[in-house]
């Protein structure tokens, strides 16, 4: 067992160095392959390793202002900014409503992003209080009504409705979000192999841990993996 780990961990190494690489190079990409890259290695659980290389093309990304047509990207932006602590207006949403309030899309991946987005809201937003309760009832009838076909998509769409994104247990979305980036054509095999690696070597970790813990120390020869 600890043999294989180190060959997991040494396999992990080497691939977290090319992902690293990937990561630096984006800053030339355009901003919704940037935005994806980032959201990406959260929600599988590898920006740990990469807090740095995140910060820099997300001080970036907010540097270069909203510069985003649609919703959706403008949304990802909005979430992911949040999240790392800069500062971002929600007035960036304000061209999406029209004089009655309501959301100018019906794109469905659009609206789970800006659902998504609307839950890293501050007290007194009202614009991403009621963006909530409009994109939450449009969701919940496409599900309802059928109107997704079978797809990842509708997945997302039922989990993020029981939970949103933001308020998920972190490594608890990375398993489940291994799984589904699995059955995604746009996939990256790097960075598809090193999540399971990752999620694998920090899994036999917590074990070795929780087998220490329970038996108190006491004659269980521990040695770090």
């Amino acid at each position: 067992m600890l043999l294989q780990c180190l060959s997991m961990k040494n396999k992990a190494e080497v691939m977290k160095e090319e992902l690293r690489t990937m990561i630096v190079d984006s800053g030339s990409v355009d901003l919704p392959r940037k935005l994806e890259l980032v959201d990406t290695l959260q929600q599988l659980g590898l920006d740990y390793h990469y807090g740095k290389e995140i910060n820099d093309l997300l001080c970036g990304i907010h540097d270069a202002g909203d510069e985003a047509r649609d919703l959706h990207t403008v949304a990802l932006r909005f979430y992911l900014l949040r999240k790392q602590g800069f500062n971002a207006s929600p007035d960036v949403f304000l061209k999406f409503i029209d004089a009655k309030g309501k959301i100018i899309c019906n794109d469905t991946k659009s609206l789970l992003a800006l659902y998504n987005a609307a839950h890293v809201r501050t007290h007194g937003e009202e614009t991403l209080s009621s963006a909530i309760a409009y994109t939450k009832d449009h969701l919940q009838c496409a599900v309802e009504q059928e109107t997704i076909p079978p797809s990842i998509l509708l997945d997302q769409v039922r989990r993020t409705l029981e939970t949103p994104l933001f308020r998920r247990p972190r490594r608890v979305e990375a398993w489940h979000f291994i799984s589904v980036y699995e059955r995604m054509s746009t996939r990256n095999e790097t960075i598809w192999e090193l999540a399971q690696l990752d999620f694998s070597i920090l899994q036999a970790l917590y074990c070795e841990e929780l087998r220490v813990l329970l038996c108190g120390g006491k004659n269980c020869n521990f040695k770090t993996i």
